[in-house]
């Protein structure tokens, strides 16, 4: 799980950097942070199960919740950074 988190972070900080929209930097976070982690973790030779999924599912909530603590920074330093 800490390398989802040190992924998930490093992918929305980018992401909320290079993309203005809150919703679209979101989406490419996980997206990336899921792929990223999936091609690091390895992948299974074995076929796809419940419990494989369920892990996945948990992959995407986790680099969710960190984009948009991370978006919520990058919102607020924006509003902050134009007084």
């Amino acid at each position: 799980m800490e390398l989802v988190i040190i992924i998930s972070t490093i992918t929305s900080f980018f992401s909320h950097h290079l993309i203005e929209r809150p919703v679209v930097a979101n989406s490419v976070s996980v997206i990336f942070a899921i792929l990223i982690t999936w091609f690091l973790a390895g992948t299974r030779s074995a076929a796809f199960d419940q419990e494989y999924f369920f892990q996945l599912l948990i992959v995407a909530v986790i680099a969710l919740f960190i984009s948009m603590i991370v978006g919520i920074v990058f919102a607020y330093h924006k509003k902050c950074s134009l007084h």
